[in-house]
């Protein structure tokens, strides 16, 4: 005999067999003893739910000689015939006889009686794809159908038929199947086929498959079919094209700090590895809206999984909700296209660009210091009870500063006036950041600095460190901000900057070499960047109104 694939051979036949789907299940059968049988139903829901296995089996419990409590005895001759040799049970594929010809002709013979049961049955699979006469030929036999003859028709997309058909039939709602039952109903399989598979990889099977049991039961099947003594996770991700969780929010990591690079590089191994790129557009889909949702609601989602949301809680919403744009664009043009890389190379590069300000990388900090020594010798080799504090002179390189010198301006004052002490009271009140996550103002800003350290602190600045690029990035594009929420905790208003745990280890063996060698840090005054009065416009106003009342963009 013929290899039969696992959904068929464990397809339900009765209705105590049905996962799932209870509520469908109980109506049907109630009208079955009540004997208030319709004469045509709409089964609509995603695929996989049941909804042409439990329309086999209404069929056959309508007719069965010996019904037990509306479901079907299993013994009786209505039970016992194959699907072959049931003529009065017609189950017909609308997705390739959509025709009003076809239509026509079962309206014809929905005219005459039953050669052997009760009710003439006419099962219509994927009703939807009917064309617009076709339906039209349907809905005189809906309305006034004969009394032998019960229509089913099941459906994946119902918003696609009409509201005539909808009207003149009972509606039923098939829902996902919940994901312990999906467990349930395999490890069931797994028994009855004496096989064994970790409980690891049974759960994620009925994860993915997303509600639909079938989708799950025919992984199964081929996870099964791999024939391997011990067979592990990886090698069920690799027959499906599974992207972990960790890899695509590493993917959207380099995608929100505009990094062109990274993010085509990991398009590539994944397009190398035969990765699922359609399972990789709906994950990030996925992950942005709960981006969305972690920034405006509190304790939503489990601990761990917030904890990843996190690093992305600084990055402005409108940003966000245009990458989802850009994402559910991509998903539908991969259904379409028959070049699915170069599809998704495109969407991403329009994301990234949403975030690439084309400004050159900070220079690295272990060179901080050497090109102050190059620029300012005299800052760098003098003693502090040698030197007098820094005067700024009035020209115009002291006057307009970039923000690397901004940075390394900030560092180097961090650690002119760096003292434990200082940085002690500092950690002690750190805590209080926490108060502040409650209100929606400052709930991004709050949770950034949480995650961050503070290194190094001085009475007027502080060395901030990260475990990321991008909360080191989103730190230092928010400083201002987040300057006003430390003085709000500390009644104080600090000087701030933050690089990175790689970085700092480069920079605190720089500094622990400075200190032996006698090398002192000097404070350097930090002056505010002025633009150029360009125009005789700005020039006039500022003579009318005060230079203090005109903001510059």
């Amino acid at each position: 005999m013929s290899y039969i694939s696992l959904y068929r051979k464990y397809r339900p036949h009765k209705f105590s067999d049905v996962v799932g789907q209870e509520v469908v299940v109980k109506i049907l059968q109630n009208s079955i003893v009540e004997n208030k049988i319709g004469h045509a139903y709409i089964f609509s829901g995603p695929r996989g739910t049941g909804k042409t296995s439990i329309a086999k089996i209404f069929a056959k419990a309508v007719n069965c000689l010996n019904n037990k409590k509306g479901d079907v005895c299993g013994k009786c001759d209505v039970c016992n015939k194959g699907q072959t040799e049931e003529i009065d049970i017609v189950e017909i594929d609308a997705a390739s006889n959509n025709g009003v010809d076809e239509i026509r002709e079962i309206r014809n013979n929905a005219k005459l009686l039953p050669s052997l049961y009760k009710y003439k049955v006419y099962i219509i699979d994927e009703v939807h794809m009917l064309s617009t006469s076709a339906f039209n030929a349907l809905l005189k036999t809906l309305e006034e159908p004969p009394s032998h003859v019960i229509f089913i028709l099941a459906t994946t997309e119902f918003n696609k038929i009409p509201i005539t058909v909808v009207s003149r039939c009972q509606k039923f709602d098939f829902k996902k199947i919940k994901t312990k039952d999906i467990i349930k109903r395999l490890e069931l399989i797994l028994k009855e086929e004496n096989k064994e598979l970790d409980s690891n990889i049974i759960e994620f099977i009925a994860k993915v498959s997303d509600g639909g049991l079938r989708d799950a039961i025919n992984l199964l099947d081929q996870v099964l079919s791999l024939n391997k003594e011990q067979i592990t996770l990886e090698d069920v991700y690799s027959l499906i094209g599974y992207i972990e969780d960790d890899s695509i929010f590493d993917l959207l990591e380099q995608m929100f700090v505009g990094n062109i690079t990274n993010t085509l590089k990991y398009l590539d191994e994944y397009t190398q590895s035969n990765k699922n790129l359609s399972f990789l557009c709906g994950k990030l889909i996925d992950i942005v809206k709960d981006i969305i949702i972690y920034c405006n609601t509190n304790n939503y989602f489990s601990k761990s999984y917030e904890d990843k949301l996190n690093k992305f809680s600084t990055i402005d919403i409108d940003q966000i909700i245009k990458v989802s744009e850009i994402l559910l664009n991509l998903q539908n043009e991969l259904r379409r296209s028959s070049n699915q890389k170069i599809v998704f190379e495109i969407y991403l590069l329009r994301i990234v660009l949403l975030f690439n300000k084309k400004e050159e990388e900070s220079p690295k900090i272990e060179s901080i210091i050497e090109e102050k020594e190059a620029k300012k010798p005299e800052i760098i080799e003098k003693k502090v009870e040698d030197t007098p504090k820094k005067e700024v002179e009035n020209n115009p390189d002291n006057i307009e500063k970039n923000d690397d010198e901004i940075k390394k301006i900030r560092i180097n004052n961090a650690f002119s006036g760096a003292n434990k002490e200082l940085k002690t009271k500092f950690v002690d009140k750190f805590d209080s950041i926490n108060d502040y996550i409650s209100q929606k103002e400052y709930t991004s800003l709050a949770n950034l600095l949480l995650k961050s350290t503070p290194e190094v602190v001085s009475d007027k600045n502080i060395l901030f460190t990260f475990k990321k690029d991008i909360d080191a990035n989103l730190f230092n594009l928010n400083i201002e901000e987040i300057q006003k929420l430390l003085k709000l905790i500390y009644k104080k208003k600090y000087s701030i900057i933050a690089i990175t745990d790689e970085e700092w280890q480069d920079l605190k063996k720089e500094y622990i070499n400075n200190i032996k060698n006698d090398v002192k840090y000097e404070y350097i005054e930090e002056k505010v960047v002025k633009k150029a009065k360009n125009t005789e416009l700005q020039m006039n106003m500022e003579s009318v109104f005060g230079e203090e009342l005109i903001k510059e963009e």
